[in-house]
C-alpha cells in the first residue's frame, strides 16, 4: 500500500501524466500506459527504457553500489556523512524526502532506520532497489534521474549524494532534482570536484587502468595494478575494512577508476548552476582531505 502523501505525487515519466491504480500490480495513465509493480518496486520508466544501458555498461546493475550489512546499526550510521545527519535533524519524521540515486540504500536505509515515514528511494538499477526494498520501509521507484516521475514542487528535501556526476547529463539531472523540490525546500547534493587529487588520478592512473580493462587479454593487469593496490591501501588506512567482501570493495574501486561515465565540476560551475535554478546556497564546502567532493545545501526560493 502506497501512502496517500506519496501516491498523489507520482506521475508518468517525461509527460508527468496522472496515474491511477490499475490493480495491485500496476499503475496506469488515462490513455492506457501501464507501469507495473515488480517485487514491491514501482516501475516508473517507459517500457522501451527498462533495462537500457545509459552509457555506463549497466554498471550499477552489475555492481549494486553502497552495499552493506544493513542489520548492523553501527555500520548503517557510519555510512552516512555528518553534514547530512545534521541537516536531517531539522526535519520532522513525517517530512517528504526523496533519495535520488539511492543505490543499494546507504542513505535510504539510514532514513528508514531512524523513523522517517515518507521517504522515496529512486534509482535506475533494479538490483540495487531490491536491496533497499528488503531493508527499509521506503517507497522504492525504478526511475531515471533525467526525467523523474514526480509532480513539480513535491518534496521537502531532495537528496542527491554522489549521483549526478554519473548520469549522461548532469545538468539535466540537477534541473530535475530542483523541479520536484517544494518552494522553501532544500536540496542536499554532493558532486565531484575537478580541482582534486582524485580528479587527477582518474585522468592519469585511472586512464591506464581503463585501457587495461578494455580487453579480456589485459584485464588481469587492471586487477593487479588497480584493485589489488586499492585493497591493500584501504586496508592499511582503514582497518575496519579488513573483513569487507572483495565483491563490495571491487564495486567501490570500479566506481572510482574503471567506470567511464564520470564528470567533474569547478566551484563556479556548480554555484552558477544553483543560482540559475532559483536556489540560495545555505552551505557550500569541499569534503575530504583531497577535496574530492563539493557538498552543498541550497534552498529553493518561495
Amino acid at each position: 500500500m502506497i501512502k496517500k502523501e506519496i501516491r498523489d505525487l507520482l506521475r508518468s515519466p517525461s509527460e508527468l501524466k496522472l496515474l491511477k491504480d490499475s490493480d495491485d500490480k500496476a499503475l496506469q495513465t488515462d490513455d492506457g500506459e501501464l507501469y507495473p509493480i515488480i517485487d514491491g518496486i514501482l516501475c516508473l520508466l517507459k517500457e522501451g527504457e527498462r533495462g537500457n544501458d545509459l552509457g555506463d555498461g549497466k554498471f550499477y546493475n552489475n555492481n549494486p553500489f553502497g552495499e552493506g550489512d544493513w542489520s548492523n546499526v553501527t555500520d548503517v550510521d557510519a555510512g552516512v556523512e555528518k553534514d547530512l545527519k545534521k541537516l536531517l535533524e531539522r526535519y520532522h519524521k513525517s517530512a517528504l524526502i526523496i533519495d535520488v540515486g539511492s543505490g543499494a540504500g546507504r542513505i535510504s536505509n539510514y532514513l528508514s532506520l531512524h523513523g522517517y515515514e515518507n521517504v522515496v528511494s529512486l534509482d535506475y538499477s533494479l538490483p540495487s532497489l531490491k536491496q533497499v526494498n528488503i531493508n527499509s520501509n521506503n517507497i522504492c521507484i525504478w526511475g531515471n534521474n533525467l526525467h523523474l516521475p514526480i509532480e513539480n514542487n513535491s518534496f521537502d528535501l531532495v537528496i542527491s549524494s554522489g549521483v549526478i556526476h554519473h548520469t549522461p547529463d548532469p545538468h539535466k539531472a540537477f534541473e530535475e532534482c530542483v523541479r520536484i523540490l517544494k518552494p522553501g525546500g532544500r536540496l542536499y547534493f554532493r558532486i565531484y570536484n575537478i580541482h582534486s587529487l582524485y580528479c587527477y588520478l582518474y585522468y592519469t592512473y585511472g586512464a591506464i587502468l581503463r585501457l587495461f580493462d578494455s580487453t579480456k587479454y589485459t584485464r588481469f593487469m587492471a586487477n593487479l595494478f588497480g584493485f589489488k593496490i586499492y585493497k591493500l591501501v584501504r586496508r592499511l588506512l582503514f582497518s575496519s575494512l579488513s573483513n569487507r567482501d572483495d565483491r563490495i570493495l571491487k564495486a567501490k574501486f570500479s566506481n572510482l577508476f574503471t567506470k567511464k561515465m564520470v564528470y567533474f565540476f569547478t566551484t563556479s560551475e556548480i554555484e552558477n548552476l544553483i543560482k540559475k535554478h532559483g536556489l540560495v546556497i545555505e552551505i557550500g564546502k569541499k569534503l575530504g582531505k583531497t577535496h574530492r567532493m563539493h557538498c552543498y545545501v541550497s534552498k529553493k526560493q518561495a
